[in-house]
């Protein structure tokens, strides 16, 4: 029956009337979650502080994932530990009966070497040498469990049906947690993932990453005297040097934005003995995958001509090997709407003052110091997109679930990233603000997820026109332990 002007005003009004209904519905559920993380607050700095001063290296982070571990046990989550043959690896889970799920991702590993005072703009280190979360991971993990315990609160008072999880992954900075993670079947059956990461700006992430494979090759050959009798020997520090000069020399025929860097890690003990052991690490990127794998298996073939060439026998470990990054359209949305909805980080005049004496140890320090302002979010079709320059393993859920996440003002705009600067801002009120912001911006994205099923729908729509019938292949084959398991955990403490 064909529909008169009057019903179709009077649907159309019936439509906004409707919507309208629904985000006042949103906001009520939102504003139960922001309003428990409000009263719930100080836990959630007391249990970032814990992680911060106990500043532990990838797969080892033995007291930090435990500290965020109990404190979702605490607050009514279940727990799964050691998932995907990680001991620091776990799933929290808080489940309202039959429903959608939506999941966080949390990470709490450190940086070596960069220990520091919370608080204090002179570097000051507290441990010479010591580890520190240059990279604010002790403010990423508590972020997101914050954010999982504020929708918990709408769940319950509000019978909102589904699932909320947090997922503890370790070693993010040797890009491995996620990887053997997603392998392992992990994130199945997760509808909507977030996540967010500390930074120096607020703002959602649209942009993409390096694909990259994080490998070593070991040379063995025979020791002997280097000046006696070195025509006995077969030298395995010859064969890293012949693999890193056929590397270079096939830098001039890999496409521009590839990116190939490597250490020595093991070059022998002394000059007059002819090395019987010697270990080359490489990580290899490019912008894709399909381009990355191909240069990878030429640095292959180089290490084991480098083996033929000398003589000696060559062993190759992959430690770990991720995607590159997929935006995802309708989440980043959703995340901006929120983030606007919460707003920047207030910083107090003791914030600035500290900021102001930290901005003294920079190169070249901007005009503004604390970022207080929003980013716009801006959406372009795949071949527009920018890239962070470096990889990330959350790619690897990227490609899986649909997934997005978000910057937040924790640290003073200028300062070196991966360096003390960061870390004695992730142990002050500055990292605190930041994090509570983006633990706000979860949880209402988080709330929203739950309820909107054309929302879910969306994204997943998305991701599947970005996969355009590309399938996820991990590049950690099956059965490969993470790193700690392979080597013994003893022998992987003393390295």
């Amino acid at each position: 029956m064909k529909r008169t002007m009057p019903q179709s005003i009077a649907l159309a009004v019936l439509a906004c009337l409707l919507a309208t209904s629904l985000q006042a519905g949103n906001n009520k559920q939102k504003k139960t979650a922001w309003n428990w993380m409000a009263a719930n607050h100080s836990e959630a700095v007391t249990t970032s502080r814990e992680v911060w001063e106990n500043p532990e290296l990838g797969e080892l982070e033995y007291k930090s994932s435990e500290a965020l571990a109990a404190y979702l046990e605490r607050n009514g989550f279940t727990l799964e530990r050691g998932v995907a043959d990680m001991p620091t690896a776990w799933v929290a889970t808080f489940s309202n009966g039959e429903g959608p799920s939506v999941g966080f991702l949390a990470e709490f590993d450190a940086l070596p070497g960069l220990s520091q005072q919370a608080g204090n703009p002179v570097k000051t280190p507290l441990v010479e040498g010591g580890a520190g979360h240059g990279c604010g991971h002790s403010l990423l993990g508590v972020g997101s469990a914050y954010a999982a315990l504020g929708v918990k609160a709408a769940m319950t008072k509000h019978n909102i049906p589904g699932s909320v999880k947090v997922f503890g992954t370790p070693a993010e900075e040797t890009l491995v947690g996620k990887v053997y993670m997603v392998r392992d079947g992990v994130f199945d059956g997760l509808d909507i993932a977030l996540g967010w990461h500390p930074g120096s700006a607020n703002a959602v992430a649209y942009s993409s990453s390096l694909a990259m494979s994080s490998i070593k090759f070991r040379f063995f050959g025979r020791t002997a005297h280097g000046a006696g009798d070195p025509h006995n020997g077969r030298s395995a520090l010859d064969a890293v040097e012949l693999t890193d000069v056929g590397v270079n020399f096939m830098r001039e025929h890999v496409i521009d934005k590839a990116r190939i860097h490597y250490v020595i890690s093991d070059g022998g003990g002394a000059p007059n003995v002819v090395p019987d052991r010697a270990e080359v690490w490489y990580f290899v990127r490019a912008p894709k995958t399909e381009q990355q794998r191909p240069i990878l298996d030429w640095v292959r073939e180089i290490a084991r001509g480098a083996a033929i060439m000398t003589q000696t026998r060559m062993e190759e470990e992959l430690l770990s090997s991720c995607y590159e990054f997929l935006p995802n359209d309708p989440l980043s949305r959703l995340l901006q709407e929120n983030l606007e909805q919460v707003g920047a980080p207030e910083f107090s005049a003791g914030d600035w003052e500290f900021a102001t004496e930290l901005a003294r140890s920079f190169d070249d320090p901007p005009e503004m110091l604390l970022d207080t302002t929003l980013g716009e979010l801006k959406i372009v079709p795949p071949g527009q997109w920018g890239s962070t320059g470096g990889s990330v393993d959350d790619a690897d859920v990227s490609w899986n679930v649909p997934y997005a996440r978000l910057y937040t003002a924790c640290a003073v705009k200028g300062g070196n990233s991966h360096s003390w600067h960061v870390v004695t801002c992730a142990g002050s009120e500055i990292g605190f603000k930041g994090m509570t912001t983006a633990a706000r911006t979860l949880a209402g994205a988080g709330v929203e997820a739950l309820l909107n099923e054309k929302l879910r729908k969306a994204a997943w729509e998305d991701l599947r026109e970005k996969l355009d019938g590309r399938a996820y292949e991990c590049g950690v084959p099956e059965g490969l332990l993470p790193p700690h398991s392979r080597a013994g955990q003893e022998n992987y403490r003393a390295k």
